[in-house]
């Protein structure tokens, strides 16, 4: 069972229930999920939401609606479509990550038929909800077909018609000469771990090595060239043909050549491994500069915007939703947490802490430690309706404390306590939802900004300094530069005066970007001391 993502899968449900076209519509909703324990808890969890939510019941009833909703499993969903379909996979790698090479029943006889049906009950619509990536699915430790088509349909999910030209599987061929076998040998010696015949777009690689932190997919494919590659144009120019598309599906080429290894193996060897490990550390820090801490933008793959419109829904690709808790459910899954569950409990309402003052009256920016709101967070609960009450106190003494701040800023803050690092439309919807309506908010740019309770917006704000690592300049609401550039001499150009408020805020180099806030800033300011 796979807990964070039956709640996931139920909140989506109820999204779509309340929403009043799926009644105007005449639409059908259907779950279907790798096994029956998780059909279980879906059930469970989705019975509490009616009793919230009383209104949804006719959509369960088949003598008030055309197709009620149903929840099955693999096992006994076939014979019923609906026009969008739910599936929940469950299955995920462990809590140290590491890759799976078992789905549920698809490593069983037939299991490749048992995928088919469950990816086939939809009519127009279909979302994957996994808290796996199709890269963590090792298809060098198994070798049945459904776990390998269902790996491949992960990929389909995720970038749509193009994954199936870059599906790849290793083909089960040995080595093809002692060429090969040498070069293989001599790479496995120096730790690569190394699969023969990586069958790829109807061409065949020699090498594939795998990527040591994603065992499920590839650093790069070795050709090992014999002499007679030299001596033929034909050869060389359909080799690079072929080359040209495998790098167009992202595949890395490194070429070992027959006559450089027999006069010197040991440098050749050197040299491609050399190739390697750079290729590895190229991997690593693209990595690392695209880590969702760093990332203000929404990555597209991870929790998926299922609501936006497709030109053609009915062969549109399946959307994954990418879930990011924790796998490690600490709790046990027992009767008496399923009874927590559907409890109500009297929260106690938590006044926002006062917002902190330096000593010298200047206020200075500081992140909100949601711990010393003095209530649990708790991943586990995050879409319960009984927790809700919670979120709503999180967002409250956010604002208190790091108000005026932009609204993705804050919902960053609350995921991102609850181990949510990537954030979606399920999880902002859910953080969103317990804004008061009180709250003040104004518009910089098409980003909302809310404001403490009880204040009113204005054009300038005290700025708050703060570390870089704190709070990067690109997430200073703009009241708080224009309340930078107020304290600028008004003879200096506005481009004098950006460079100021660079310099205020620590940056050594300003990007055009920045710029163009800060000279924003700037010319608000001298409209402010105008008026």
């Amino acid at each position: 069972m796979n807990r964070p993502e039956a709640r996931a899968v139920v909140a989506e449900i109820v999204r779509r229930l309340r929403d009043p076209s799926f009644a105007e519509e005449q639409r059908s909703l259907g779950v279907v999920t790798f096994n029956g324990e998780q059909q279980r808890l879906i059930e469970n969890l989705l019975d509490e939401q009616r009793r919230s939510y009383p209104e949804l019941e006719p959509f369960f009833d088949k003598d008030r609606w055309h197709e009620p909703v149903f929840v099955k499993n693999l096992e006994n969903v076939q014979g019923d479509e609906r026009d969008a379909i739910i599936f929940s996979v469950a299955v995920g790698p462990d809590p140290t990550g590491r890759p799976v090479s078992t789905v549920s029943s698809l490593n069983k006889d037939g299991g490749h038929r048992r995928l088919n049906v469950a990816i086939t009950r939809a009519r127009r619509e279909l979302l994957v909800f996994a808290s796996l990536r199709p890269e963590q699915i090792d298809l060098g430790r198994t070798r049945a077909q459904g776990v390998r088509d269902f790996k491949h349909f992960l990929e389909f999910a995720d970038r749509g018609a193009r994954a199936l030209a870059e599906a790849f599987a290793p083909t089960g061929g040995d080595v093809e000469s002692p060429f090969e076998a040498a070069v293989m040998a001599g790479l496995q010696a120096r730790g690569w771990i190394v699969h023969t015949q990586i069958g790829v777009s109807g061409f065949r690689i020699d090498l594939g090595i795998v990527h040591p932190d994603a065992p499920g997919r590839y650093l790069a494919g070795v050709e090992c060239d014999g002499a007679t590659y030299h001596s033929s144009a034909t050869a060389r120019d359909r080799d690079r043909l072929r080359e040209h598309v495998l790098s167009d599906l992202g595949w890395r080429i490194r070429r070992v050549w027959s006559t450089e290894w027999w006069t010197n193996a040991e440098g050749a060897l050197a040299k491609l491994d050399q190739r390697l490990v750079e290729d590895l550390e190229a991997d690593r820090a693209r990595a690392a500069a695209a880590s969702p801490i760093d990332v203000a933008v929404e990555p597209k793959v991870v929790e998926q915007d299922w609501d936006e419109p497709t030109a053609q829904p009915e062969v549109a690709p399946p959307v994954v939703e990418m879930l990011s808790e924790p796998a490690n459910d600490p709790e046990p899954v027992t009767e008496v947490v399923l009874q927590r569950l559907y409890a109500d409990p009297a929260l106690p309402v938590t006044s926002p802490a006062p917002r902190p003052e330096a000593e010298d009256d200047v206020q200075v920016y500081r992140i909100a430690d949601l711990n010393d709101l003095g209530r649990p967070v708790e991943p586990g609960r995050f879409y319960d309706a009984s927790y809700r009450p919670t979120l709503s106190a999180m967002v409250d003494y956010v604002l208190s404390v790091e108000g005026p701040i932009y609204e993705e800023l804050l919902i960053r803050r609350i995921a991102r306590a609850h181990g949510i690092q990537r954030v979606g439309p399920l999880v902002r919807d859910a953080i969103a939802a317990q804004i008061d309506a009180s709250v003040a908010r104004t518009e910089d740019d098409g980003r909302p900004v809310l404001w403490p309770r009880g204040e009113e917006p204005r054009t300038s704000y005290p700025h708050r300094p703060a570390n870089a690592a704190v709070r990067s300049h690109s997430d200073t609401p703009m009241p708080e530069l224009v309340g930078i550039a107020i304290t600028l001499p008004s003879n200096a150009s506005e481009a004098e005066r950006a460079k100021m408020i660079g310099q205020r805020l620590g940056l050594s180099r300003i990007e055009s970007a920045a710029r163009a806030r800060f000279e924003k800033a700037s010319q608000l300011a001298r409209q402010s001391a105008a008026s």
